[in-house]
């Protein structure tokens, strides 16, 4: 027998608590019929008719079929709390990783936790609020790349940068609905600092970063931005080529303090690594 999906089953939802008489039977509802076998086809075979007896058939069909309840129907729980309900984990609607955030600590005298800077953590968004309180964090960098997050204790980052706590952006595994919940937390309560490639893509995700005060770019991209096109191999115009969404972006986003960075970009076509 197959599992009903979260469609199938919100559609459940709606004809139940409406107590709708008919229902367009398209192909989820075909697969409810079959699954199910509650109400009746008309005789074209076009819409699948409820008797008033039937609603709660189907209440107690889903409820055996799924152990989930028409009257009280949440998939926003984990995958945890939803196989206390289901069989069907899968059915939460928050992924396991977006409650998460991967982090490092930098800048510290004596490393929290005795935790290298080479080291990183992968734990819940609540603990990593209590971790900026509990050891004193001055500001939270963002880093886009995880080859850059891995080696930031290589980084030479600004010297007033201290007691950091680095956040991995996120992709993959690691998952960036976990980051923003973490900045939408501590948003104006510390510096929030984005590391990212000089690039039109870098720029759009670092204005768009929840809370974010700062951004870093390469000292010689705001003293001496021609010495730092002169260095060889270093500025890929065939990437800057592959962003012109993200450098449409940057033309008609107010960037405040960056509009001069921005219009430097696009200009001389940058698209420079964080390597």
């Amino acid at each position: 027998m197959a599992r009903l999906g979260r469609q199938q089953l919100q559609l459940l939802e709606g004809v139940y608590l409406n107590r709708a008489p008919r229902v367009k039977l398209n192909p989820n509802w075909r697969t409810i019929y079959r699954e199910l076998e509650v109400g009746e086809l008309d005789g074209a075979e076009k819409y699948l008719c409820f008797a008033p007896r039937d609603f709660e058939l189907l209440r107690q069909g889903v409820l055996a079929k799924e152990g989930l309840d028409l009257l009280a129907l949440d998939f926003n729980l984990d995958r945890i709390a939803m196989s206390a309900q289901s069989q069907n984990e899968k059915l939460a609607s928050i992924r396991p990783e977006a409650e998460y955030i991967l982090l490092k600590y930098l800048g510290f005298e004596s490393p929290p936790m005795g935790i290298s800077a080479l080291a990183s953590l992968r734990i819940p968004l609540d603990e990593a609020q209590n971790h900026c309180h509990e050891f004193n964090v001055n500001a939270i960098l963002v880093v886009e790349n995880l080859d850059i997050f891995d080696a930031i204790a290589q980084a030479r980052l600004p010297a007033e940068l201290s007691r950091v706590m680095v956040i991995y952006r996120g992709s993959g595994h690691h998952s960036p609905i976990g980051v923003r919940q973490f900045l939408r937390a501590m948003a104006g309560k510390m510096p929030i600092i984005a590391f990212t490639d000089l690039d039109p893509a870098g720029l759009q995700i670092a204005h768009t970063l929840t809370g974010m005060t700062h951004c870093i770019v390469p000292q010689l991209a705001l003293s001496a931005p021609n010495e730092l096109l002169a260095i060889p191999q270093i500025n890929s115009h065939d990437d800057f080529a592959k962003q012109a969404r993200q450098a449409k972006y940057l033309q008609s986003a107010d960037l405040k303090h960056w509009q001069q960075l921005s219009f430097w970009l696009n200009q001389q076509r940058i698209s420079i690594k964080q390597l």
